[in-house]
């Protein structure tokens, strides 16, 4: 809402911080109409009460948004992680013949990736990758095929 509706609405001029406070938290107060907020306003507004928890809410809602984003980023990291492992599951099991210690590093790389992105994900990703699936990768298609 523009400072001049805020006004005409409350029937008197406000300063810049009032406007801005005001407008805060209208904005934050969720699906209410500009009328209803501005009668509201007016009764209390100006509450110490009210705009110490407008505060906290508004503080705790930026907190909110930096985890989403600090969540966002290491949901890619650990799907980056996860197509890493694969490729590199893949070049292991490339060709006729594994070692031992082949086979074992591909079955904990392959462990690793269903842990970051779970298990439809590798099935998943081995599929567009044009990887062999393992029997373990089987037995999840046809237990979520049923």
């Amino acid at each position: 809402m523009l400072q001049k509706e805020f006004e005409e609405r409350i029937g008197r001029s406000v300063t810049e911080q009032e406007y801005v406070e005001a407008n805060a938290m209208y904005m934050a107060a969720g699906d209410i109409d500009k009328d209803t907020f501005c009668r509201e306003w007016l009764k209390i507004g100006s509450s110490a009460l009210v705009k110490g928890l407008f505060e906290t809410a508004y503080q705790k809602g930026k907190k909110v948004q930096e985890l989403e984003l600090l969540h966002k980023e290491a949901v890619e990291i650990c799907s980056d992680a996860a197509d890493a492992m694969l490729e590199i599951e893949q070049g292991l099991l490339d060709g006729e013949e594994h070692t031992a210690r082949e086979v074992f590093a591909a079955e904990l790389l392959d462990r690793k990736a269903w842990w970051l992105v779970g298990a439809k994900e590798v099935v998943l990703r081995k599929i567009k990758m044009g990887m062999d699936l393992s029997e373990k990768d089987k037995n999840y298609i046809n237990e979520h095929l049923k």
